[in-house]
């Protein structure tokens, strides 16, 4: 028992030049905002008018904290999922997304950042996964704020009628 402690007191020391751990907000996936479908204009929505269907797989990431620890750096990289459909004219697909801060406290949006990326398939390809650019945040901590004081969701971006389909059809 006393080498365990000793061993766990070992790492203790002079911390005046070493960056002491950092607490992350928590990230997150909004549910109704993970899948974005789209179909060739028309009235029939089925497989053969089927372009393209996208899912939010993931997020990765990490943060350090930031300009003398009064902030919080935050990296982050969305990952996707990407299926083509019968409908499917081209192999370049656009995927609109953001990234929303909030405040963990009161659910207020603090901050909301878009952006689009090009998901391109390989010729015979049906199906790819792809991560887009980290994203770069900076949060304010100090002053009575910590980093899980905050919260941030990653969804894509949807209009009335993909949140529409995407409540009829509940997750999947």
């Amino acid at each position: 028992m006393g080498a365990m402690a000793a061993l766990a007191l070992s790492g203790c020391g002079d911390t005046s030049n070493q960056r002491l751990p950092v607490a992350c907000p928590r990230p997150g996936i909004l549910g109704e905002g993970a899948d974005l479908t789209r179909y060739r204009p028309g009235a029939v929505r089925d497989l053969t008018t089927l372009e393209w269907d996208a899912r939010l797989a993931g997020i990765s990431g990490g943060c350090n904290p930031g300009n003398k620890n009064r902030s919080i750096d935050v990296t982050l990289s969305a990952n996707f999922t990407v299926e083509r459909g019968a409908g499917t004219e081209g192999r370049v697909v656009d995927l609109p997304w953001f990234v929303a801060v909030v405040d963990a406290r009161d659910e207020r949006i603090l901050a909301r950042h878009s952006f689009v990326d090009r998901i391109l398939f390989a010729r015979n390809e049906t199906r790819t996964n792809a991560e887009s650019a980290p994203v770069s945040l900076t949060l304010p901590v100090g002053e009575g704020r910590r980093g899980t004081d905050y919260r941030v969701y990653v969804s894509f971006d949807l209009t009335p009628e993909d949140l529409a389909l995407n409540r009829r059809r509940g997750p999947r």
